[in-house]
């Protein structure tokens, strides 16, 4: 399963975030967007609890993050 996730972070701390991110496990990619969110992930996992379990254990941890968005992968 591929997720990507958006994520809003605190001004001034998009470079820790980012890092502390790109060390979590089914992590795959971490970029800086421009716009509203500040940065895209690319999870890929085996199952959506995977994916929760690193988002709302994980990611939910980190300072400086002030809200995700999550979006799956579906096969059409």
């Amino acid at each position: 399963m591929k997720a990507f996730i958006l994520v809003k972070v605190e001004p001034g701390k998009i470079k820790e975030v980012s890092e502390a991110i790109s060390k979590m496990r089914h992590v795959k990619e971490v970029h800086c967007l421009t716009g509203p969110d500040d940065l895209i992930v690319v999870m890929e996992a085996e199952d959506a609890r995977q994916v929760s379990e690193v988002i709302l254990g994980d990611m939910h941890e980190v300072e400086g993050i002030k809200g995700t968005d999550t979006r799956l992968v579906v096969d059409i």
